[in-house]
């Protein structure tokens, strides 16, 4: 599996085109939209803090996601139905994407926490610092999950198309592009239901230097254990029809 593993992470290292996107797009968003002062405040943090960790988190679902894109075209490619006849077992292979998928969440996150350093003079302890990134890699792990779901049920053409979607969709309504405080009250109560509200607030509690909530928790866990029982699905079905 360790063997597996280090080829996929340098196969990943030698295609940055997936961490470009997941990067570039929220750095460059909170360097033109981030125009909130340090006395507004958003659940429960500053302005500038709020909407550092809410686009960190768009870019980490987008790179989290995108490991299902990669997926389908392998699966077209035939690379798939050459792990099956190695010893791997096909719980490790999976396991090993999930884990890319949470690798991609980490470069956003650290370049929009600089971009708002650098912009907004954002100023946590170390231990903020850390616990952000952190808690918002491991937070990211049911994305990967979904990803893989998708990656595993869908062709090449369509995965691409329907993780955008699912992407956006749940951006939106989850919070990250528009903050959940000004929805109406209907809409503000399907953010609270989502991973993605769920996954920022991940980001927003322990920069304010708070555990996450009990409730958090458990909308993550279970939109976990839901992603992965369709990423198992899609991969028990992605082998009955070669």
């Amino acid at each position: 599996m360790l063997a597996y593993l280090r080829f996929e992470l340098r196969r990943l290292a030698r295609d940055p085109r997936v961490l470009i996107f997941s990067v570039i797009g929220p750095v460059a968003t909170y360097l033109i939209f981030s125009g909130w002062s340090a006395s507004d405040r958003l659940e429960g943090v500053t302005g500038p803090i709020a909407i550092m960790v809410a686009l960190a988190g768009y870019g980490a679902v987008a790179g989290a996601l995108t490991v299902g894109t990669a997926v389908s075209q392998e699966r077209a490619a035939g690379w798939l139905r050459q792990l099956r006849v190695t010893p791997l077992p096909a719980r490790r292979v999976v396991a090993v994407k999930a884990f890319l998928g949470t690798v991609n969440a980490v470069p956003p996150v650290i370049a929009v926490g600089v971009a708002a350093w650098l912009q907004h003079h954002v100023d946590l302890s170390a231990g903020r610092w850390i616990a952000v990134l952190l808690l918002m890699c491991a937070g990211a792990v049911p994305f990967a999950l979904l990803g893989l779901a998708i990656g595993y049920g869908l062709g090449p053409q369509l995965a691409q198309s329907v993780n955008f979607l699912v992407f956006l969709g749940l951006s939106v309504l989850g919070g990250l592009l528009v903050p959940a405080t000004y929805f109406p009250d209907a809409l503000r109560h399907l953010a609270h239901a989502l991973p993605t509200y769920r996954f920022a607030e991940l980001g927003w509690r322990s920069a304010a230097g708070q555990p996450p909530t009990p409730a958090g928790l458990a909308v993550l866990a279970a939109w976990t254990v839901i992603f992965a029982a369709l990423a198992a699905r899609a991969y028990r079905r992605s082998g009955a029809r070669r």
